[in-house]
């Protein structure tokens, strides 16, 4: 493992500078239009690291109608990527995800948006209302 990866993985406090997570926070506000308490964190899995992000919240209160049949409702990540190459700094993929569950058993989500973090900065893509944007 590189060293550059485990010490996030160490020191998940060392995130929000590293990976500039303040931008993220603002794309991901964008994205949602809730004011959500992100989480970050690095770890390592099977085959690849995972970048996490997820908000503690439990947004049932706030899922209008759904809120009659879901017991929780959270976001968070859904697959993702982190890589550190010397020359280029890290680079991070992941897709933020609504995932869902309801009273009579069963789960689910959706996506919400892909992000990507290279060159030091984060940029948000397959979103709703993308295209309108163009």
């Amino acid at each position: 493992m590189q060293t550059e990866i485990q010490n996030l993985i160490d020191h998940p406090e060392a995130i929000r500078e590293t990976l500039n997570t303040d931008q993220l926070d603002g794309l991901i506000k964008n994205a949602t239009a809730l004011n959500l308490t992100m989480q970050y964190h690095v770890e390592e899995g099977r085959s690849s690291v995972r970048f996490e992000a997820e908000a503690k919240d439990d947004l049932v209160g706030a899922s209008g109608i759904f809120s009659k049949v879901l017991t929780e409702c959270r976001i968070d990540t859904f697959s993702s990527s982190l890589k550190y190459i010397p020359e280029e700094g890290f680079q991070v993929w992941f897709s933020l995800n609504l995932s869902y569950q309801h009273f009579n058993g069963g789960s689910n989500g959706m996506k919400i948006a892909d992000f990507q973090y290279k060159n030091g900065e984060w940029t948000m893509s397959n979103f709703k209302g993308e295209r309108e944007n163009i």
